[in-house]
């Protein structure tokens, strides 16, 4: 699907077109081969950009065609989509983007809509003009850097609430909890990183040929990236160790409960020791007594007191 946009000078916002025109921002989601060689023959746009846009597992990188004159930028974007296990619930990820800049139009390329470029299409974005190739690259760029942090704040809030809950009860549910949103951590660093290399090869490169204030413009981009990635990198080291403390938390617990039916099961091994010993059909002492079951009871309770007593001192429960 093909969608193409204009800004219209006479209502200053960004409206959409049927057709293809120059200084245009064209958005395409999983295209057809037709719309595929409409794009390469009409605007020249070299295939194999189109198509390593629409690998999933494409790594994020920024080339330039000089026989097309076209630069291509892939850059990591961060996804929040449903759990398929549970429809309540919500799983963190990353996918790549395709930017493609010619000469005449902007192309944003995915398999899936891109939800996000719904605020751009809306006008939410000021100053977004697709006749300014350049910057409107930017703005695209900074607006996923910024939804990384929005993202991350989230999860700090839904660490915080997984870790309130886990104080009242440790259940597998909340440690399963904090098991998805570390995966989702996880997924954000590594494309946070390889999204800050794309931002110091276009520094480096200048393959888009920025001018003064677009290059201060993709220096605030990169400020925000690095602030992601310091935010995910503090929220994960957080997550281990909040993992490792309720783990120790576990084990000390499990050793407690071990300890203490140890403890019981040496106390009443007294007691039977005791009956057995005055159940056999021996000549015992007081055994011709009428009260030589409570004596042995009270040698009983007597043996097992005194050995309670010693696992107390020694804090064994």
């Amino acid at each position: 699907m093909l969608d193409t946009y204009r800004f219209d000078e006479a209502k200053k916002k960004l409206t959409k077109h049927a057709k293809i025109q120059p200084n245009s921002w064209i958005n395409i989601t999983d295209p057809t081969q037709e719309e595929i060689d409409l794009l390469t023959k009409k605007l020249h746009v070299p295939s194999d950009f189109i198509y390593y846009s629409l690998d999933a597992d494409e790594s994020a990188r920024a080339e330039h065609d000089p026989d097309y004159n076209a630069t291509l930028i892939i850059f990591n974007m961060p996804i929040l989509e449903k759990d398929d296990q549970q429809a309540d619930k919500f799983r963190y990820k990353t996918s790549p983007l395709g930017i493609i800049v010619t000469d005449s139009v902007i192309l944003t390329i995915n398999k899936t809509p891109v939800d996000f470029l719904q605020s751009f299409i809306d006008n939410q974005i000021k100053n977004f003009n697709p006749q300014e190739q350049r910057r409107s690259v930017l703005q695209i760029l900074y607006r996923i850097s910024t939804i990384y942090l929005q993202y991350l704040r989230d999860i700090n809030r839904s660490r915080e609430r997984i870790e309130n809950r886990l104080q009242k009860s440790l259940r597998n549910e909340e440690l399963y909890d904090l098991m998805g949103i570390q995966r989702g951590l996880v997924y954000f660093m590594m494309s946070l990183k390889t999204d800050k290399m794309v931002l110091a090869s276009l520094m480096r490169s200048n393959m888009l040929m920025l001018n003064e204030s677009e290059i201060d413009l993709l220096d605030d981009i990169q400020i925000e990236n690095q602030q992601a990635i310091e935010m995910a990198e503090i929220s994960n080291s957080i997550i281990n160790e909040t993992a490792d403390t309720y783990s120790s938390i576990i084990n000390n617990n499990m050793n407690n409960v071990m300890k203490f039916l140890a403890s019981y099961s040496i106390m009443l091994t007294i007691p039977g020791l005791v009956f057995s010993f005055y159940g056999m059909n021996v000549a015992l002492p007081l055994a011709n007594f009428k009260i030589s079951w409570i004596v042995t009871i009270a040698i009983s309770l007597t043996i097992a007191g005194l050995l309670g007593f010693r696992f107390w001192r020694k804090r064994y429960f």
